[in-house]
């Protein structure tokens, strides 16, 4: 009888354990990624206006964005001349864009549309989304403008 209970006990405790063993929940470790920060004079290069993708003229020069957190700063091209401002990123995907300047060169007035519309567009711009490849400048939650991440051209080194 003492035997029958030990093996009765046994099975319990082997019962007990195989439950318990299934019924644990794997603890893998947390990653927490940090929210994207603008990295110091990263370039990128203007994909989508308000959702319609740019056309580049022949020898037109790509719209680019780049900013400088530290400086307070940002800039780039509009696809014709150069432009430049202040630049203060709120926190939460909010920002704002301070005073504009740029270069006045005389373009094509295939390369001026381009111009033209984007600064009237940057100009709205008050938050954004970013990740590793792409930023999106927005009004608000809709997307104005879109930039992938300019491939560093090895020449420039």
């Amino acid at each position: 009888m003492k035997k029958v209970k030990n093996i009765c006990l046994l099975g319990a405790v082997i019962t007990i354990l195989v439950l318990t063993a299934f019924s644990c929940k794997s603890h893998k470790a947390t990653t927490v990624t940090p929210t994207p920060q603008f990295v110091t004079d990263e370039e990128w290069e203007l994909v989508s206006i308000i959702g319609k993708d740019v056309v580049y003229q022949e020898g037109q020069h790509k719209a680019t964005i780049h900013f400088n957190p530290e400086a307070g700063t940002f800039g780039g091209s509009n696809g014709c001349n150069q432009y430049f401002g202040s630049f203060k990123d709120l926190g939460n995907g909010k920002m704002a864009l301070g005073s504009f300047n740029g270069t006045k060169r005389a373009c094509p007035e295939s390369f001026s549309k381009l111009e033209k519309t984007y600064m009237q567009v940057i100009h709205r711009c008050d938050g954004y989304r970013l990740d590793a490849y792409t930023l999106e400048l927005l009004q608000g939650d809709k997307v104005l403008l879109t930039f992938e991440k300019a491939i560093e051209n090895p020449s420039r080194q």
